[in-house]
């Protein structure tokens, strides 16, 4: 006997209980809902509707119009009026109307300060974090710098950092020094000759000078480096100075009379990079960030929120080589280049999250990349890194490959003769090598590099005796160069580089008026300072632009390259604009 339980599944479906099989077709639909809207329409309308359409009808009848404004408004033209003169009257007619309806009301003075003051605030942090891209590399003359050179009796300068309007520079032997740099003179014409004024009278002052530990007998710490010191920076509120050296320290400094604060232990090799995080990017409350690179293949980062508040943070990895050098793009967020695993990587901190970018170079490229040795940040999105092949690439945080290569940016070196290398004395011996000589001329690494954010230039050096100029695009995805600073007037006029050609005057050994290895870069804008109308300070627009360029007989992290005739110290370059000259 079967039943609803044993019977098979596809045969115990319930049937309707409605005979309608589908739905009702779209005619009947519509008949329906017309059927509807004809009963709803004879029921009467409620009362309140009737007095609410009354009233707004009423409301219309009310005002009070002039029938010779209407009459005015509504007609296309007046006789012999064009299309122009219509709209020139109407529209001085609603100014009319509106100074009138101020005149009558008035206006809010706070709320127009409020909103003039957030304008300034936002223009501020948009400079501040790179959205505001000012071009000022076409304003500026580098070829007539007014230039001065000074040093101390140190052993070759591996690092300088400014913070206007003091300098600070260390050396091998151990050494940090903190110089306030002068304002430059003004230049003037005698006689129909433009002269710079007594620019050897303007050499940077002295301030502050410590070498090797300062010894304080109450102190309950003795700090001070034991080893060449390698990176320095300062922080942008003016308030710390950073140190790292061989000896695998980092010291924090007070900037104002170079007096130590606290010395970090935690890396296991030698600092070889520091940079403090920009002014504006740093919370309120939460003090400076500092970030480290060593070459035990990590960076570190460090809260300095006062004296006594002076903290190691956290620690990154990821690079397979030696870390030497890193650049802030903002809080929490820096990019570094390893040596020779050959990538650049940004950190963001707080992600825990980094990205890789690989500077290995094409087959088709004359010179390989051995080594990322440089890196500058071009907040909020671009960074620019240099190499040992003498090549300087330009990247975007949103691309894995460079945006734009210039190869051999500061030339190569040529060749000394064979006869000069070789312990062969006989003339056809040396014939004979000639013809399996393999030689190639050896490209010129980049040693220093430095950028200033928000604006379109980009400064690199080496050991030519030069610092080249190169211009950001407006948009961002090229380098055009500008030549080099302080050229002298003599020479001919330096040729920009083209499809990664070098002209005839850095493809020799030509020098520049730089004497020594190039190790370090720093630059910053002279801008007037303004007051505005509410008693605010403010940057007002570029009068020129300050570099320093740290020279030695020596590289920063070798010694394979020496210049015989180099000179341990520094170089101040003071640009002009290009109105001062013609002016």
């Amino acid at each position: 006997m079967s039943s609803f339980f044993t019977t098979p599944a596809s045969q115990r479906k319930r049937k309707r209980t409605d005979e309608r099989t589908g739905k009702p077709s779209k005619r009947r639909d519509v008949e329906r809902s017309t059927d509807r809207r004809i009963k709803n329409s004879e029921k009467p309308q409620p009362v309140r509707d009737t007095e609410r359409d009354e009233s707004i009808s009423g409301s219309e009848t009310e005002d009070e119009i002039d029938p010779a404004e209407v009459e005015e408004s509504e007609a296309t033209s007046e006789e012999d009026e064009t299309a122009a003169e219509r709209r020139v009257r109407l529209a001085q007619r609603y100014l009319d109307r509106i100074k009138g309806e101020a005149d009558e009301v008035g206006f809010d003075a706070e709320d127009l300060d409020r909103d003039i003051i957030a304008k300034r605030l936002r223009e501020d942090v948009d400079e501040a974090k790179g959205r505001q891209f000012r071009l000022i590399a076409n304003t500026l003359d580098f070829e007539n710098p007014d230039h001065v050179n000074f040093r101390a009796d140190t052993q070759s300068t591996t690092a300088v950092a400014v913070c206007k309007p003091y300098l600070y520079t260390t050396s091998k032997d151990k050494t940090l020094i903190k110089w306030q740099i002068l304002p430059p003179n003004r230049r003037h014409e005698v006689n129909g000759t433009l002269r710079n004024g007594h620019v050897g009278k303007r050499k940077p002052k002295q301030i502050a000078y410590v070498k090797g530990v300062k010894v304080r007998a109450s102190a309950p710490q003795q700090h001070g480096h034991t080893g060449a010191i390698l990176s320095v920076a300062a922080s942008p509120d003016g308030k710390y100075v950073a140190t790292g050296g061989a000896d695998k320290k980092l010291i924090i400094w007070s900037a104002e009379d170079l007096r130590p604060l606290k010395t970090f232990f935690s890396h296991r090799d030698a600092v070889t990079g520091l940079d403090f995080a920009p002014a504006q990017s740093n919370q309120s409350g939460f003090g400076t960030q500092l970030f480290s690179a060593s070459m035990d293949r990590s960076i570190k980062t460090y809260s300095l929120a006062g004296e006594d508040s002076i903290a190691y943070v956290e620690t990154l990895f990821g690079h397979q080589d030696h870390v030497v050098g890193v650049s802030a793009m903002m809080v929490d967020q820096c990019v570094s280049v390893g040596a020779r695993d050959r990538s650049a990587r940004l950190w963001r901190v707080v992600d825990e999250t980094q990205l890789k970018f690989l500077g290995d170079s094409s087959r088709h490229d004359e010179y390989q990349t051995g080594s990322l040795d440089c890196v500058a940040a071009l907040p909020p999105q671009h960074f620019v890194t240099g190499s040992d092949s003498g090549a300087i690439n330009l990247w975007s945080m949103h691309k894995k490959k460079a945006l734009f290569t210039v190869q051999t940016a500061h030339g190569v070196d040529n060749l000394p003769p064979l006869e000069d290398v070789t312990s062969e004395a006989d003339p056809k011996v040396i014939e004979e090598l000639k013809k399996y000589d393999r030689r190639r001329p050896q490209p010129r690494a980049i040693t220093a590099l430095v950028a200033l954010p928000g604006t379109d230039i980009v400064l690199s050096g080496s050991w030519d005796g030069w610092i080249r100029i190169w211009k950001l695009s407006d948009d961002k995805r090229s380098l055009v160069s500008l030549g080099v600073i302080g050229k002298p007037s003599g020479e001919p006029r330096v040729n920009d580089i083209a499809n990664g050609e070098i002209d005839v005057l850095h493809n020799g050994n030509e020098r520049g008026p730089i004497q020594g290895v190039v190790n370090a870069l720093a630059a910053f804008e002279r801008r007037k300072e303004i007051v505005d109308e509410f008693g605010g300070k403010k940057q007002g627009e570029c009068q020129g632009l300050c570099v320093v360029a740290g020279t030695g007989k020596e590289m920063r992290l070798g010694r394979w390259m020496k210049s015989p005739n180099g000179r341990n110290g520094a170089v101040v370059f003071e640009i002009p604009l290009k109105s001062d000259i013609s002016s």
